[in-house]
């Protein structure tokens, strides 16, 4: 989650979605992990496209195990001015379970 190369945290956040889903038990740890990560360390263009990707894991945790620092972390990111408004599009639609 910490490399310099902005591709390889894409990778590693993707990854991270199917140990999830493999390993519930794990989900906790990597959702907490993922809130953790600080975007302001990753280059400002890619920061949409990682949040995006954090917040479809994080969707995929909650189905499994709902927390309130998920659903807070979401709405914070839903509400906020990091996404642009295709992203927020998509991902209400996965919450609706509709994408």
């Amino acid at each position: 989650l910490h490399d310099p190369k902005p591709i390889t945290v894409r990778q590693c956040i993707q990854s991270l979605g199917k140990i999830a889903s493999a390993k519930p038990k794990l989900g906790e740890k990597i959702a907490s992990s993922l809130m953790s990560l600080d975007l302001a360390e990753v280059k400002e263009t890619m920061r949409n496209s990682i949040l995006v990707d954090i917040l479809k894991v994080l969707l995929a945790i909650r189905r499994q195990d709902s927390a309130d620092a998920i659903d807070e972390f979401i709405f914070r990111a839903l509400s906020g001015k990091m996404l642009d408004k295709k992203s927020k599009k998509q991902l209400e639609a996965l919450m609706k379970g509709t994408a």
